[in-house]
């Protein structure tokens, strides 16, 4: 199970898949993670083990942002304000890993969020329509025993994700759970 980069119950602003207008100009079928409505300054937490990379994109892509990953996963965490990890250091799930911001190219303070599945440490499904990206909501557990997926609130912008559709190799669907 993944845990959600940020504790109690996440306003997402924008979810997998949105508005594919404004993304096709990047490649992509539509937005190709998950936004979090956070003032800047929040504490963001790994949503998984792995090595952290910190890259800076100025004031274009994702800004400052926070590649986690091991063999079989990889998280972009973007639009950070800080980051409080060192290029190749092992953060374990939870750890508080940096802060929110609005660097890079953004509307306002948010929590971007891209999830890979990697096989031996090479992103899966590159050619899905969103680099490999998938919608992780149904496996993302929230830190209140729920999911990220069912159980976070939606902007009325963003409530129209819950009604898309994605294949199989866009969307993780958790077969295990009980509605």
């Amino acid at each position: 199970m993944i845990f959600s980069p940020l504790p109690g119950t996440p306003l997402i602003t924008q979810g997998f898949g949105q508005n594919p207008d404004v993304y096709s100009t990047y490649g992509y079928q539509g937005h190709n993670g998950i936004d979090f409505g956070v003032p800047e300054g929040t504490i963001i937490y790994a949503p998984h083990d792995g090595t952290a990379e910190v890259r800076n994109d100025g004031a274009s892509g994702y800004g400052l942002h926070l590649v986690i990953s091991d063999e079989k996963r990889k998280s972009v965490l973007a639009h950070l304000s800080n980051v409080d990890v060192t290029n190749g250091q092992f953060v374990y799930q939870g750890n508080p890993v940096g802060k929110s911001g609005a660097t890079g190219q953004c509307t306002g303070p948010h929590l971007h969020w891209t999830y890979k599945i990697c096989k031996s440490g090479v992103v899966q499904n590159k050619s899905n329509g969103y680099d490999g990206a998938v919608d992780v909501t149904e496996f993302t557990r929230l830190w209140l025993d729920q999911d990220l997926h069912f159980n976070a609130e939606y902007t009325d912008d963003a409530k129209e994700y819950l009604a898309m559709d994605f294949t199989e190799n866009q969307y993780l669907k958790n077969t295990t759970r009980q509605a």
